[in-house]
């Protein structure tokens, strides 16, 4: 209560009922000294206690205008009370009380020299506050009261205790604003840490510091597989030391022994499953549901007062999809007789929900992520086994598949040879029909040895694709030199073979592998041209590569084979030559697009059918070489 409140009641009061003197005594707590214990509001009339819960807040009337009268007056007031002149009974009655002064008040007030000979009569006005006695309003006037005086002393009394019911009120918002705010920070700077932290250690730890800041020790009951464990105290080391031997247990991590069901346990169980935020609970019913039989009444006894258990609150924490998580455990520690914000613990009990969640979440993940790394782990090393075989297997088969062909070609190179002298008439004449055999087994031979010859080309890159290095050449003497490996047979043919390949055309690549390349292409284009058919060859450059395509006029390729053209082992069965051609072993377009690919190009292919094909490349142009990372790795 402020002093200018006090005042002006007095003030006010003395001026209405023309006072010489007016005093005003209100409870301790109304002044803002310490909180109004009900015990010590029974002083007997007479007497004084320099402790009373009641003082003097103010001094006025006629007789106390000037601040050094105030506390003359004042000191005599007290003075005269102390040595029971005047009662000290105020709030005893609900009415007004009138006395005579006696003599003795008169002499000690010193009114006899002023306004001698004189009878003094002292008003006791009672005060309430809220159906309470708040202190008395004390009035010495020097005419004897009349029934219009005591009237007016009552409403006096009225006015008094309203306005100060509407200071306490205010001053009280006050307060409860400012606790709010003060509150408010507390929460906000709660969830800033809870935010930073990710495991569940140091957010037990945040939660307990932070409750601490706003007035609680706490405990947190954690769900666990085996029951509700007590996972974290608030308290001092040595105060959790000392609990734990009073229960039994050498360490708090010992606790899990004595995890509680909830569904053996009524008082926990209606906790967990609480719709309430937060909920009141006994200390001693607590403890014996959470420890029982090791918490004895006499254990409770001293848990309670080295916990500082005298209120208990519970707040049950709750996860997504209203899981339980636990229980949160709050003691209130202020000393004054304000009770407990129970909404900032609701809504810190929230923030640690969240909080655990996220905590909880985040162990969970850890767990999946360690059994799924070891898993990957285990699938990585069993199929790098598993591939280390293959390829083992693989380059048997490649080895395998280059001896066969080679010893396979050598005695067919032999029995081609005696053909053709046979068919030359070098050995001696033959017969008609003895020519047309040996025409058809040396038409069956260069099957063969087709076939053979593919089958090396291909066994031969598989066993050297790791192999390939990259340098500048001219492309234009690339495609000459192929066309000349070929060129017998085109004449033989005839074949028309154009080159449009500029000179001078530097390409960045295996000089060996792009010949191959082109004499696949080339060689392709030949199988499936009529005799006297046409050829080109050309090259166009592009930023950073240039295409080079082979066209021929032949047989084409149905639209329905063009997408898989380029796979291994992928034939066109229904596309022959009316004559004689026939098919390969479906491995050569497979080893131009692998080269082409190693070289970091791209092949495709254009064909209409009974018109002709175009297959084209890419490759990259030599003075892009230091801007392909992918050539820069193959070489």
């Amino acid at each position: 209560m402020e002093q200018r409140v006090c005042q002006s009641i007095v003030d006010d009061a003395a001026a209405i009922c023309g006072a010489l003197l007016a005093e005003l005594r209100l409870r301790q707590d109304l002044l803002g000294l310490g909180p109004f214990k009900e015990e010590t509001a029974g002083t007997q009339r007479g007497r004084s206690d320099p402790a009373s819960i009641r003082v003097v807040a103010a001094v006025g009337g006629s007789l106390a205008k000037t601040k050094p009268r105030k506390e003359q007056r004042a000191r005599e007031l007290r003075e005269l009370v102390m040595r029971g002149v005047l009662p000290d009974g105020p709030g005893l009655e609900r009415s007004v009380r009138l006395a005579r002064c006696p003599a003795e008040a008169v002499l000690t007030l010193d009114l006899g020299s002023e306004l001698a000979p004189i009878d003094l009569w002292c008003a006791d006005v009672p005060l309430t506050v809220e159906s309470e006695s708040a202190g008395v309003l004390r009035l010495f006037v020097d005419r004897e009261p009349h029934r219009s005086l005591l009237r007016a002393l009552r409403g006096i009394g009225h006015e008094a205790s309203l306005q100060l019911g509407q200071e306490r009120a205010r001053l009280r918002a006050l307060g409860d604003l400012s606790r709010s705010r003060q509150n408010q920070a507390a929460l906000a700077a709660a969830a800033g840490r809870l935010r930073r932290e990710t495991a569940r250690g140091p957010v037990l730890h945040v939660i307990a510091d932070e409750l601490r800041k706003l007035g609680f020790e706490s405990g947190i009951l954690m769900s666990e597989p085996e029951g509700l464990v007590l996972t974290h105290l608030s308290h001092k080391h040595a105060v959790i030391q000392e609990a734990m031997r009073l229960v039994g247990v050498e360490r708090i991590a010992e606790l899990r022994e004595l995890a509680v069901d909830p569904q053996r346990s009524p008082l926990i169980g209606s906790l967990l499953a609480s719709p309430e935020p937060v909920v009141e609970v006994r200390p001693h019913a607590f403890l014996r549901a959470l420890w029982g039989r090791r918490a004895t009444p006499p254990v409770r006894e001293k848990l309670i007062e080295l916990l500082k258990l005298g209120n208990l609150l519970a707040a049950p924490l709750k996860g997504a999809g209203d899981t339980a998580l636990g229980i949160l455990i709050a003691a209130p520690q202020a000393t004054d007789a304000s009770l407990p914000d129970l909404g900032v613990l609701s809504a810190f009990a929230l923030q640690a929900s969240l909080a655990l969640e996220r905590a909880l979440m985040r162990e969970q993940m850890e767990k999946q992520k360690a059994l799924i790394e070891g898993a990957v782990e285990e699938r990585t090393r069993a199929l790098r086994e598993a591939n280390d075989r293959l390829q083992e297997a693989d380059r048997r088969k490649d080895n395998f598949l280059a001896n066969v062909s080679h010893e396979l070609r050598s005695p067919l190179v032999t029995m081609l040879g005696y053909t053709d002298l046979l068919l030359a008439d070098r050995l001696g004449p033959i017969s008609e029909k003895q020519r047309q055999c040996l025409q058809i087994t040396r038409g069956s031979g260069k099957r063969l040895k087709s076939f053979i010859e593919e089958l090396l080309d291909f066994s031969r890159f598989e066993l050297t694709r790791e192999a390939m290095t990259f340098h500048p050449f001219d492309l234009a003497e690339a495609v000459a030199q192929a066309v000349a490996a070929l060129g017998p047979r085109f004449l033989e043919r005839r074949l028309n073979v154009q080159k449009r390949v500029t000179r001078g055309t530097a390409v960045l690549g295996d000089r060996d592998r792009v010949i191959q390349v082109l004499t696949n292409l080339l060689s392709n284009a030949e199988r499936h041209c009529r005799d006297g058919g046409k050829i080109v060859v050309s090259a166009q450059a592009r930023p950073a590569f240039v295409l080079v395509s082979v066209q021929d006029n032949g047989s084409g390729i149905p639209e329905a084979h063009l997408a898989k053209i380029f796979d291994r082992l992928y034939q066109v069965g229904d596309v022959k030559d009316a004559r004689h051609r026939e098919q390969g072993l479906g491995l050569g377009l497979n080893i131009v697009k692998s080269i082409v690919e190693a070289h970091g190009g791209e092949v495709s292919v254009e064909s209409v059918f009974g018109k002709g094909s175009t297959f084209s490349f890419t490759l990259p142009l030599a003075a892009v070489e230091t801007d392909r990372p992918d050539l820069a790795g193959a070489r």
